[in-house]
């Protein structure tokens, strides 16, 4: 197994990277200054030099506001920067797996999504993650498109991170008490990415789309209130910042209820169990405070 990480910085790229490290599996995750995933002639470059087995990539145009303000720039990095990496994979024999997201579907179902369900994404952002998609499946047979819940991690911005730098500067967080989604350790994803590693090197024929998200679905406000009683235990934080609203008086892009993404093809494909968030939620904080966060 020889496999290049794209994103290998990010939440959870930096931890399949220590995974991988620990296992002593060749692997190669340069940096955003070393590759830039827009640019075709060094993802070719980069593949052809190194000639990995699989291609795990974590990259990708995240931000949900400013995709409304530069839709071009989120979409030559989410659909075009990934066509362009599926057709080099299937050029070269490579196996490409894709981290994807919920924000695919447009969270109006009452039942958590299954990979049979049909996306509507609504906005930029979510509209190039699915399109992103398509090309894969379009030009790259040979490959695993992982979608996973709300990921959370003590690096880069996430609901975790955010939450506590708004308590910190007395700024309000708006939640609702009806939007539901799976939190997600960023941990729990790149374990998921090495199993599917192992089974893939193995000439395990388990292509396709697939959903991992933590157990235990839980409300915006809930989840907020949670990481309000963790951090408590390290810091005295102001909990009338808070306010609980409904999805209706949420901003459009973030005026989903369900966020929710079931487990069980993933199961019944790779026998993995899905993880409870709250002890991965335990030690993410730990990590926060021990860094100094």
């Amino acid at each position: 197994m020889k496999v290049l990480v794209i994103g290998g910085s990010g939440q959870t790229g930096h931890r399949l990277c220590e995974i991988l490290r620990q296992n002593e599996i060749e692997f190669l995750a340069p940096a955003r200054s070393e590759l830039d995933i827009a640019d075709a002639q060094a993802l070719h470059d980069i593949l052809n030099e190194f000639q990995p087995s699989m291609v795990v990539n974590c990259s990708g145009y995240r931000s949900l506001s400013r995709a409304e303000q530069e839709p071009s720039l989120c979409f030559a990095i989410n659909r075009d920067a990934i066509a362009a990496l599926a057709d080099l994979c299937h050029a070269m024999g490579m196996i490409l797996i894709h981290l994807s997201s919920y924000l695919v579907f447009d969270g109006s179902k009452s039942e958590p999504y299954t990979e049979e369900d049909e996306p509507n994404p609504q906005g930029v952002l979510a509209c190039s993650i699915w399109q992103g998609e398509q090309q894969i499946r379009d030009r790259c047979p040979r490959h695993i498109i992982l979608r996973v819940g709300w990921v959370i991690s003590a690096r880069r911005e996430n609901m975790v991170n955010r939450t506590l730098t708004a308590l910190r500067l007395h700024k309000p967080i708006t939640v609702a008490s009806d939007k539901l989604g799976n939190p997600t350790p960023a941990e729990n994803v790149a374990k998921v990415f090495m199993t599917i590693l192992y089974q893939l090197d193995c000439d395990a024929q388990v292509f396709g789309t697939y959903h991992y998200a933590g157990v235990e679905a839980v409300s915006e406000s809930k989840f907020n209130e949670v990481i309000y009683n963790e951090a408590s235990r390290f810091e005295d934080l102001p909990i009338n910042c808070i306010k609980v609203v409904e999805t209706e008086q949420l901003e459009r892009l973030r005026a989903r209820r369900n966020d929710r993404l079931a487990n069980r093809k993933i199961l019944r494909t790779f026998g993995i169990h899905a993880k409870p968030w709250r002890t991965g939620l335990v030690r993410i904080m730990k990590k926060l405070y021990e860094q100094g966060s």
